[in-house]
């Protein structure tokens, strides 16, 4: 693609983009080139390189630059990522039984010896609402992080993480949760996350407690926040309006 068409497809995009109060700093070429990225509202993307065919982020996340998105088919709302990480990596990306680990040579030998390449599912990895990655975390593929989860910086996630869990470690191994099995279960039940800042800034979040009584007997219906639809090829972009 040249300099120019490059240009005038990125402004395009941002147009679209801050209809939602959405951002992607790295614009057409942090995306690979046959996906679909569904944008809700609100949604920070720094400098992130995205490799996966199919993602949806959710309202108000926050992704910080230097992190790949490698094989992730979700993530939710509300969620915080640091820098450095990456998501969804291949398990099988680097062959151990060869005689080098190195996957270019191990693509040039196999096209060299006409070696059939059998295509291998890779499974996709899933981020709840309200889940906090710290710094140079590496989740690898096939991964299901519940929401409100921690994940403490610097962690190899190999395994799923149950809600509200703070897991650090390499491997990461639960630490503790961050409340009480009840408490855990109201938060998942209320879907709170369907609200907007503005709702949840008027009701006691710091107090989880009596933001459960606050919301007693009432489970926030979802909504569509509005979102912006981006494919990559050909490329196209749309914006649908919240209702």
């Amino acid at each position: 693609m040249n300099f120019l068409r490059r240009v005038l497809l990125d402004r395009q995009l941002k147009r679209a983009l801050a209809r939602n109060k959405c951002r992607l700093d790295s614009g057409i070429r942090g995306l690979r080139r046959d996906m679909q990225l569904t944008l809700e509202y609100g949604v920070k993307l720094h400098q992130v390189k995205i490799n996966s065919r199919q993602l949806n982020i959710g309202a108000y996340t926050d992704i910080v630059s230097g992190t790949e998105l490698q094989n992730v088919a979700r993530i939710g709302r509300y969620c915080s990522i640091a820098r450095n990480v990456t998501i969804g990596q291949n398990r099988k990306s680097h062959p151990l039984d060869w005689l080098s680990s190195h996957t270019a040579l191990m693509g040039l030998r196999q096209s060299h010896a006409g070696m059939a390449q059998a295509p291998e599912e890779i499974r996709q990895t899933v981020i709840g609402h309200d889940v906090w990655i710290g710094m140079d975390v590496l989740i690898l593929e096939g991964i299901s992080i519940g929401t409100g989860a921690v994940i403490g910086a610097q962690s190899l996630i190999a395994r799923d993480v149950p809600p509200y869990a703070i897991v650090v470690g390499s491997p990461a191994k639960v630490q503790r949760y961050r409340f009480d099995p009840q408490t855990i279960e109201g938060l998942l039940a209320s879907q709170w996350w369907n609200l907007t800042p503005h709702q949840l800034a008027e009701l006691p979040i710091e107090d989880p407690l009596k933001l459960l009584e606050a919301l007693k007997g009432f489970v926030v219906p979802d909504s569509q926040p509005g979102e912006v639809v981006v494919h990559s090829k050909p490329f196209s972009v749309e914006h649908h309006p919240a209702h």
